[in-house]
């Protein structure tokens, strides 16, 4: 993360939410905060600030919420098909986003099921998929919006051919 930059005021504010902090919780360690924060000892506070996510970008945002969708959408019109030949269930798991390169992706991912959204795509824990996922994702994408963004739901082709996009870079099914 990038140094936390606060205006003086900003110190000032947040200096006297510690000294509440302290007083109603009986620590002393929010009474140190909001003396370093007081004195402007940017190094000190930003230490232990340090666990304060950057936003993120509205298209990083954007991503996720589409994929997320397009997964959704996938696993519910799957239970609606008489026939689910070609389809592996398991395949139509989200597979998460990478706790280490994808942090941020993961973070919001997080962030959205603890607010009840995309729920049944996350599930309880929305999971690290231990490697990078962005240009798969990008693909699925992709071949979403050449099958003219199919309406719900998706046909048993539709899937494949979006599934298919997971694991084919160059697949122009």
């Amino acid at each position: 993360m990038s140094r936390l930059k606060l205006t003086d005021v900003e110190r000032v504010l947040l200096a006297n939410q510690y000294e509440i902090l302290a007083y109603i919780k009986n620590d002393p360690h929010y009474e140190k905060l909001a003396c370093t924060l007081r004195d402007g000892h940017e190094w000190l506070y930003s230490q232990d600030l340090d666990h304060i996510s950057e936003n993120l970008a509205a298209d990083k945002a954007e991503h996720v919420i589409k994929i997320l969708g397009i997964y959704g959408d996938m696993h519910a019109s799957f239970e609606k098909l008489s026939n689910q030949d070609g389809i592996d269930a398991g395949s139509l798991s989200f597979p998460g986003f990478d706790g280490n390169n994808e942090a941020d992706l993961y973070s919001f991912a997080r962030a959205l099921q603890a607010n009840g959204k995309f729920e049944k795509t996350l599930g309880p824990n929305p999971r690290n998929s231990h490697h990078p996922t962005t240009e798969m994702y990008e693909r699925m994408i992709e071949k979403h919006r050449e099958l003219n963004k199919p309406n719900f739901p998706y046909s048993r082709e539709q899937i494949i051919a979006i599934l298919d996009a997971q694991t084919h870079p160059s697949n122009k099914r």
